[in-house]
């Protein structure tokens, strides 16, 4: 195998992007060689050396670059003595008579072994120049795109050409002869010539193994993933995004072993919940760190969404335009993450955004996404029954003057309706489907960029405008990036990044039990939809099919009542200077920002629930106005050493520090009983209803340091270690201190160091070890309790939290293990990347019960948290011919997070999360146990035989006591096993594409049935007794034992049912993605100003093959707290995604 040294490969979109224009740069370059490098002058004195240590010294000299195999390294070539002379002249002495030829290409230099017949060749010469013939041919790659600049080498000689800007070569050979085609990134091939043949066309194949040699680590750092001891998984833009997806986060889902993602279905840019190797803290500090191109970057949640109303305003990590990214690398826990700190302890999610380059040249890029989203499933009702009642003693009666879907069957006959008009009784559609609209959205990227020796830019905007399927919901974004980079000599160089986003959005649905979905739920079948269109008429603000009540509102008066707007304009960006010393030793300083300020309007135009007329009477409608800044700074420097030591002996050092400043602050005011409705300066008490003003510094100081140790390319040891120092702690517990070791051994390389064959089958095996430790600090304001102040209809009141603060608080400390093993074979057609790894979380800053008057508890130091697991990769090429492809990848994950101990020392053996105490289930966890436990506050009293115990009334009983129903929790939110495949069809030009998300194991609470039951809609009401007059048993046994046989209304049958009636399994398959593109092959577009022409079919979410939920998404949650995963309710209908992408390149 060929390997390119000391200089990093050419990426796969350098081989398969050509451009027109590029090509003539390239040619040039080809064959003009810069100045620079025809006058270098090496000066060389070496004794009894070997050919690696001599390519060394010439690299450090010049900026040429040797592709060679490896075992041509250790060659003796004796001493060899230069002194201004050129590279030629160098190569010349040190490879006289050793049997290996060269060849210069631009600033590549080829070396490879003679053939045995090459002595022979001078006095063969007259007979083979003699028997030369022309060979002429066209090298390209898989797609149809031209390779330019393959070496075309005639084995054992000097003699070859390279392809030019169509990929075409042409090269004079003996018949019998040997050419070698070689391109960097690309599988050697070698081909004899036949006696007569003129032409060889060839199409090369990627080198997978080379193309993934370099991911990008800790800091940003580029390293060989061979050599890492720990997992890593990147993803590059095309496997990132191939569907167009505007959020980052949802693009990610399925695609990363051990990254489980809950996004909330509240609307656009919902809340979605990520952890890494599953939950380990119990103060839901589970999120992991984003870092953009070395920038810290706040994914702070928006979410105030709860059991009665709020809205969702999703996480600012929607503020990355997926477009702009390179590539996404995953580090996963303490192991890979110790280099950022305390910040990282629930992993990190790097991402690297693209950047102008030589290779690429100058170029214009767009692409566009246009998709439509319909809704595609429903909660599942009955569709037999209409509004009404059964009677105490049975017999289902039609009335308008109850809410519930108890009454008779639906039969057509007319009848009058809430609103006096005669129509039939019959089911007017699905409210749930109808109310909703088609949603579309469009993005288009227009970007720019160049790259010379010496310099780099790239620009870049996106537009991105999104209607929701929700009535009048909008989301919209806009990005503006630009990065550049100049090497202003050879000691200094600097580079930088901007960028700015604007992301507005308008009405986003309104949550909860006021919310419009949830109000749809409750429509009874007979009533039609289109009618409640007129929410108000002229004797009433607000009309509806029943009620108005606090509780059954009009969805569309919902709809119009509360309004809001939220803005965030967000600007981060870095600037950043290096030294080289020498060519091993450089500095670097960097000053990296991140700023953003939210601005959030939300209007209630009142509840219109007392029969007000006009609104004018309406007297409790508000008007709120919120505005938060964050900013946060890094200023942070680093030395950096790498050096080859001797020919088998590397050392790589980096010393640093960090000094990270954050400042939040938020300002509120609220106005209400406005004269003129929605309009803030209008309002009848003339005075601020509310006002507040929060905020919060923090700083944290950081020295950290690490050493990379190669030996021969297969054995590495790399050693970290950082320091940190946090405002946040108390100043005797303020410091903490983490190393991390990892080991990777390459097996398959050990064993050809040793001249031994590997078997046909293995072409690559690793091994690797890793251990780590991190520390976490706490929120600010966390050590000593103060008072702070609020503002109630222009009384200002002093208050002081009912939780009570700890100044003695130490930081969370995570210790993690892992070992790993990466194997292919059959030259990379299967492979596979295998994780083991457990990490421990102690010191865990929890609240515990406390003495009055701390209702709220008090925080301590002591939960421990153990988290377990295995992941696995496999990736395979099944199918590999000329034209066709086939490749399946899959990822693995199980964790198991456990409660080992909570605060023995407080009594504490069971805990609560945080979470809205009005849904009739709590989550948490007890010692020893599971953590993410489901508990229902009310459960069946049940008999020694598991028989649910019916009451003389006929209703099951039931109890709350707190101790039991901890002692019996309903179900658990951890899933046993997250797993995601994707197989991939490739013919010529055409790509199909699909990711099957899938998720075993873990529970769901349906809230959303259960109120749906409760109205006598959900499906399970569709048998209620009806050839028994509407009268049903509920099962169990009496008090005394007896099977019970007393007769209840079955609206008082369903009414009784518990929330473990309606616990779901959350196991799902889903299709969440499937592409069918075109790339036009370069050819077909030669006469036009195209270079790359790419298009594609897109769809997401297409349906869900396995699930148990009840026409629900098995997918909850309304916020990224481990609370709400567990809950689903009035969350917007499942949809699916239908589109087109275009990408083109000038």
């Amino acid at each position: 195998m060929s390997n390119l040294r000391e200089v990093s490969m050419r990426s796969k979109n350098s081989c398969m992007g050509s451009k027109k224009l590029i090509r003539a740069l390239l040619v040039s370059a080809l064959f003009a060689v810069p100045t620079q490098l025809v006058s270098a002058q090496l000066n060389i004195a070496l004794t009894n050396t070997q050919l690696g240590t001599m390519i060394q010294q010439i690299q450090s000299q010049s900026q040429y670059q040797f592709f060679y195999d490896d075992e041509l390294a250790d060659t003796p070539i004796g001493s060899v003595n230069a002194s201004g002379s050129s590279v030629e002249e160098v190569l010349d002495q040190a490879l006289a008579g050793k049997g290996i030829s060269y060849v210069v290409d631009d600033n590549v230099i080829y070396l490879s072994k003679e053939s045995t017949s090459t002595t022979a060749a001078s006095s063969a010469s007259v007979a083979q120049q003699e028997n030369q013939q022309q060979i002429t041919g066209r090298v390209i790659d898989a797609t149809g795109e031209a390779l330019i600049g393959v070496s075309v080498l005639q084995v054992g000689t000097t003699n070859g050409s390279i392809t030019d800007w169509d990929g075409n070569f042409t090269v004079n050979v003996p018949v019998g002869s040997v050419l070698q085609f070689s391109y960097i990134g690309y599988k050697t091939v070698e081909m004899t010539v036949e006696a007569g043949q003129t032409t060889i066309n060839l199409t090369m194949e990627e080198d997978s193994e080379m193309l993934d040699e370099v991911v990008v680590t800790a800091l940003g750092i580029k390293r060989e993933k061979k050599m890492l001891g720990y997992a890593v998984q990147e993803l590059k833009s095309e496997e990132l995004n191939r569907t167009g997806d505007p959020s980052v986060t949802s693009a990610l889902q399925g695609k990363v072993a051990g990254l489980s993602m809950n996004t909330s279905a509240t609307g656009l840019g919902g809340s979605t919940k990520i952890t890494i190797r599953g939950n380990s803290s119990l103060s839901d500090n589970n999120q992991p760190l984003w870092i953009v191109d070395g920038v810290p970057f706040s994914d702070n949640s928006n979410s105030d969404a709860s059991f009665y109303g709020g809205v969702d305003r999703g996480g600012a990590s929607l503020d990355i335009n997926p477009d702009d990214i390179e590539s996404i690398s995953v580090l996963k826990g303490p192991n890979a993450a110790a280099l950022y700190g305390s910040r990282a302890g629930n992993g990190v999610i790097l991402v690297t955004t693209k950047k102008g380059s030589k290779k690429d040249g100058f170029g214009v890029r767009y692409s566009g996404n246009f998709t439509w989203t319909k809704v595609a499933e429903t909660l599942d009702m009955q569709e037999r029954y209409g509004q009404g009642q059964i009677g105490a003693n049975g017999g289902a009666d039609y009335t308008t003057e109850t809410a519930g879907s108890w009454g008779p069957v639906l039969d057509g006959s007319m009848v009058e309706g809430w609103n006096g008009q005669t129509y039939a009784y019959s089911k007017y559609g699905n409210k749930l489907r109808d109310y909703f609209e088609t949603g579309f959205s469009q993005t288009h990227n227009v970007s720019i960029q160049n790259g010379t020796e010496t310099s780099h830019y790239r620009a870049s905007f996106g537009a991105s405008d999104n209607d929701g399927m929700f009535p009048n919901e909008k989301l919209q974004r806009i990005n503006v990036d630009l990065n550049a980079g100049t090497e202003l000599n050879k000691y200094l160089s600097m580079d930088g990044k901007i960028s700015l986003s604007r992301t507005k959005a308008q009405d986003r649905p309104m949550y909860g039990t006021y919310g419009a979905i949830n109000q749809l739920m409750g429509i009874p079948h007979n009533v039609r939809l289109d009618d409640l269109r007129q929410y108000s008429d002229d004797n009433h603000v607000h009309v509806n099919w029943y009620g108005p009540t606090a509780g059954i509102r009009n969805p569309y008066y919902v709809l119009n009542q509360r309004r809001n707007e939220d803005e965030r304009w967000r600007a981060f960006g870095y600037y950043n200077a290096k030294i080289n010393f020498t060519d091993w030793l450089h500095f670097s300083a960097k000053y990296a920002f991140d700023y953003y300020r939210t601005r959030i309007e939300e209007t209630n135009g009142g509840d219109g629930i007392n029969g007000e007329s006009s609104l004018a009477m309406v007297t409790n409608d508000a008007m709120d106005r919120r505005e938060e800044n964050f900013f946060e700074s890094n200023a942070e420097f680093m030395l950096m050493s790498d050096k080859q030591i001797t020919d088998n002996f590397r050392l790589g050092v980096n010393l640093g520090a960090n000094f990270m400043y954050q400042k939040y602050e938020a300002l509120n005011a609220g106005v209400g009983n406005m004269l003129i409705k929605g309009n803030w300066m209008f309002n009848a008490a003339n005075l601020l209803r509310t006002a507040g003003e929060t905020g919060y510094e923090r700083a944290m100081n950081s020295v950290f340091g690490s050493a990379q140790l190669a030996w021969k390319e297969y054995l590495a040891l790399d050693l970290t270690a950082r320091n940190d120092w946090s405002s946040t702690l108390p100043k005797q517990n303020n410091s903490f201190f983490y190393p991390s070791a990892n080991l990777s051994f390459v097996i398959s390389d050990f064993v050809r160091s040793l001249n031994k064959e590997l078997p046909s089958w293995l072409t690559f095996a690793k091994l690797r070890l890793s251990a780590a430790q991190v520390g976490k600090d706490t929120e600010p304001y966390q050590l000593y309790n103060t008072y702070s102040y609020t503002f109630d209809n222009g009384i200002l009141t002093p208050t002081r939290d009912n939780v009570k603060m700890n100044d003695q608080l130490k930081p969370e400390i995570a210790t993690s293990y892992e070992v790993g093993l990466d194997m292919k074979f059959f030259e990379n057609r299967l492979g596979f990347d295998f994780t083991y790894y457990y990490s421990k979380t102690k010191n865990q800053i929890m609240k515990v019960p406390a003495a009055a008057p701390w209702s709220g508890g008090q925080w301590v130091n002591a939960g421990l948290i153990s988290n377990k697991g295995v992941e696995l990769m496999i990736y395979s090429t099944i199918v590999e011919t000329k034209d066709f492809t086939f490749d399946l990848n899959l990822n693995m994950a199980h964790n198991v997070s456990t409660v080992e101990e909570l605060a023995p020392d407080q009594g504490v053996k069971y805990m609560f999360f945080n979470g809205d105490t009005n849904f009739p289930i709590k989550v948490g966890a007890t010692e020893g146990g599971k953590l993410g436990d489901i508990y229902a506050t009310t459960l069946y009293q049940r008999d020694e035989n598991g028989n649910i115990i019916i009451g003389a009334n006929g209703l099951p009983m039931t109890i709350t006591d707190e101790a039991e129903y901890v002692a019996n929790p309903i179900g658990n939110i951890q899933p046993k096993l997250t797993m995601s495949v994707s197989p991939t069809f490739t013919y010529k030009g055409i790509t199909l594409s699909a990711m099957f998300d899938m998720k075993f194991g873990g529970d769901i609470f349906s809230y959303s049935e259960m109120v749906a039951t409760g109205n006598g809609l959900a499906k399970r009401t569709e048998n209620r007794g009806e050839n028994n007059n509407y009268m049903m048993v509920f099962p169990g046994v009496t008090e005394d034992g007896v099977v019970n046989t007393h007769e209840i209304t079955a609206s008082s049958y369903y009414g009784s049912l518990l929330p473990e009636d309606f616990l779901y399994d959350a196991s799902f398959i889903k299709l969440k993605e499937l592409s069918l593109g075109y790339s036009f092959p370069s050819k077909l577009l030669k006469k036009t100003p195209l270079t790359s022409l790419n298009v594609s079919f897109v769809a997401r979410n297409l349906c869900y093959l396995l699930k148990h939920t009840p026409g629900t998404s098995p997918e909850g949650g309304y916020d990224t707290t481990m609370f709400s995963q567990a809950i689903d309710y009035a969350a917007l209908p499942y949809s699916r995604t239908f589109g087109l992408s275009v990408s083109l390149g000038f």
